[in-house]
């Protein structure tokens, strides 16, 4: 393994100072061609000399330095190379630092400590395409700057570092539902930056809008332990309230179930969202969408709620169980009625046409009618499929007792009528129509 190189250390403005200190002598010791000595005019002589050539060199290579053109990319530039040479020398200078409380400061990084050290060291740096800056100056307000190469001017600091991406924070909610049961969910929000409608800023990877940054950097509440809460923490304790004081409106069957095709949590959801928006677009930040978590049910209650579904379906299906059976019973008194008319037409039918002639038997007639009859009635298929053989034999017995009323007609009682007068062949007329 090849050993570390040593890190080479500079001297800035140290070593500029500590080489005008050794050629000062000198030059002031040395005589001209002539054998003049200038003594001291010759010392400042050089050093006006060495003075104006480091102030070339520094406006040469100022213009290779910082992106900007023109006059504003030259000074700032000239400032950059200064304010490094200057930098290098207080770091040498600077021997009171230990490890010790480099850790203690490493510890507590803010975001500002977190950019580039030039911004510290160069007043200029890169800052990424995520990320923009609230310059203030004193105690006043200035820009926004960023993303991109960045230049603080003289008496600028940094107040905050905005961070341009979409946010995502989450609350766990604890609340009780219309039937008092309790619940746990959480309930997250998903925003960011309010974005610019239009202008230069739209080539930007997150455009945003300026006005904003300025409110979002100033926006800072206090908690109840009296920390801090930056703007990124202010959005989900709201949404949270919002989500417990709209679980009590429902029980669980209707937060579990969609009523008339609207779930209640996406009801909730879309209430939350538009009280964030009304309460925090003003503060130059946009709610994306807003989302709840699952329900956790105590122990216990979910076994309860399936007992509970079990019994509404089994109240269901006995239900149709029983509309079923009524409609059987319904549909078999109608079978049955129907081949009652038909058995007793059929007999009807032929007992009309038995009267008709005179040496029939009607009794033997009555009783083969009958049976075929009941026999027709009884070969339908909608009997068979819907009349059991118990009322099949009760339509038999119901027509016998019929048959033996007819075949039996009750006797009528004549009466005997002596005409006053009558002839012996209108007697015997009258002997024949009986």
């Amino acid at each position: 393994m090849a050993p570390k190189p040593n890190e080479r250390k500079e001297w800035g403005m140290i070593g500029l100072l500590l080489a005008l200190l050794v050629l000062l002598p000198i030059a002031a010791f040395l005589s001209d061609t002539q054998g003049t000595r200038h003594s001291w005019f010759g010392a400042f002589s050089w050093l006006l000399f060495i003075g104006l050539t480091f102030v070339l060199l520094l406006i040469y290579y100022a213009q290779f330095v910082s992106p900007l053109r023109g006059e504003d990319g030259w000074i700032a530039g000239f400032l950059l190379l200064l304010q490094a040479y200057v930098k290098v020398g207080e770091d040498r200078l600077d021997f009171s630092g230990d490890d010790k409380s480099k850790k203690k400061k490493s510890k507590a990084r803010t975001e500002v400590d977190k950019l580039p050290s030039s911004l510290k060291s160069l007043n200029a740096g890169f800052i990424r395409g995520y990320q923009v800056l609230a310059i203030t100056k004193g105690s006043s307000y200035v820009r926004p700057a960023g993303p991109g190469f960045v230049v603080l001017y003289r008496g600028e600091q940094i107040w905050r570092v905005i961070d341009l991406r979409p946010q995502r924070r989450s609350q766990p909610v604890k609340a009780k539902t219309r039937d008092g049961i309790p619940v746990e969910t959480s309930v997250w929000v998903l925003f960011q930056v309010k974005r610019a409608d239009g202008g230069d800023d739209d080539d930007l990877l997150y455009p945003f809008d300026r006005e904003a940054i300025f409110q979002v950097s100033y926006d800072e509440t206090v908690d109840e332990q009296g920390r801090h809460r930056p703007w990124t923490a202010q959005l989900t304790p709201p949404a949270a309230a919002i989500l417990t004081n709209e679980i009590p409106k429902f029980s669980l069957d209707e937060l579990l179930h969609a009523v008339d095709g609207v779930a209640p949590l996406e009801a909730i959801k879309q209430t939350i969202t538009r009280n964030l928006q009304r309460r925090f677009l003003p503060k130059g930040i946009e709610v994306l969408s807003v989302g709840i978590g699952g329900l956790t049910l105590p122990d216990g209650v979910r076994d309860q709620q399936f007992l509970t579904w079990q019994a509404e379906w089994l109240r269901k299906i006995q239900a149709e169980n029983a509309t079923g059976n009524a409609e059987v019973v319904r549909r078999m008194q109608q079978a049955r009625a129907r081949a009652q008319i038909e058995i007793i037409e059929n007999i009807t039918h032929s007992i009309e046409t038995m009267r008709r002639e005179e040496d029939a038997d009607l009794s033997q007639i009555i009783m083969l009618r009958m049976i075929e009859a009941l026999e027709g009635a009884v070969s339908g298929g909608s009997v068979q499929a819907l009349v059991p053989q118990q009322i099949i034999a009760g339509l038999v017995g119901d027509a016998s007792r019929q048959m033996q009323s007819w075949v039996s007609p009750p006797k009528v009682r004549r009466l005997k009528v002596d005409p006053p007068s009558l002839s012996s062949g209108e007697n015997d007329q009258l002997g024949d129509g009986e």
